[in-house]
């Protein structure tokens, strides 16, 4: 099981989070991950640095660790323009880049308050929402295809596509994750973490999806969760879990 770290940009400034990754690249961690909101106040900070913004900073300043990130809320930006940067930061990164995505919150919610602020419509119901992920998800496998149409000449081809992995809260997107991504996120502490990663291992052991395909769980960085015989660890890879991201 790999060890991740990933920084919350609203309680962390670029410098910290710059030298922070750099030490995690000398430690061997596997990836650092960032996440993707527009205000920091809905993560219980005061500040924000923009999502692909900082994963291209930390392609041009690492070079062995991967880069991803957890995870690209599908109504932040149009499809086109996540999907043109996520073949961006693969190629700043020579191939480092992993793009999680994630179909956003609701409506009313806390994790909503920042785009009322900032005047972008959420899905009104949770078919919208995942409609929206998919429209990100098909825009991805029609873009980045080597085959693809002619009308895409000029839009960047990335080689290889980086992996995507879903966040999920959800049966129905632990299946989607499993059908058409290479991993899937989910709280360590969520109630029904083991239900997800059941229900995605039920549709590859059906024989969909293709290519390699992870386990991913999240937890808060401590002296525990960095034990590999303490009991985060041990749940984790009790869970059959691939990597462990912890959060700084």
């Amino acid at each position: 099981m790999r060890l991740d770290v990933i920084f919350n940009a609203a309680r962390n400034d670029w410098s910290t989070i710059r030298s922070g990754a750099l030490e995690a690249e000398a430690a061997g961690f596997g990836c650092v991950w960032v996440y993707d909101h527009l205000s920091g106040s809905v993560l219980g900070g005061d500040r924000m640095l923009e999502c692909f913004s900082l994963a291209g900073a930390l392609c041009a300043v690492t070079s062995t660790i991967d880069v991803g990130t957890l995870v690209v809320n599908a109504a932040n930006r149009p499809a086109p323009i996540t999907v043109v940067g996520a073949a961006s930061l693969q190629e700043i990164s020579g191939g480092r880049f992993r793009l999680g995505l994630g179909a956003g919150a609701s409506p009313g919610t806390r994790w909503s308050a920042e785009h009322t602020v900032a005047g972008i419509a959420l899905g009104a119901t949770m078919a919208e929402r995942h409609a929206r992920l998919m429209e990100v998800l098909d825009l991805c496998a029609e873009m980045w295809n080597p085959g693809r149409d002619p009308k895409w000449a000029g839009f960047p081809l990335p080689d290889p596509p980086p992996p995507l992995l879903l966040g999920v809260n959800s049966v129905a997107l632990s299946e989607l994750a499993a059908q058409r991504c290479n991993g899937l996120n989910v709280r360590i502490t969520h109630p029904r973490a083991a239900e997800f990663l059941q229900a995605a291992h039920r549709v590859r052991e059906r024989g969909e999806g293709s290519g390699a395909f992870e386990l991913t769980l999240g937890a808060a960085w401590s002296d525990e969760t960095l034990d590999p015989d303490g009991p985060t660890q041990t749940l984790a890879r009790s869970l059959g879990a691939h990597r462990l991201m912890l959060e700084r």
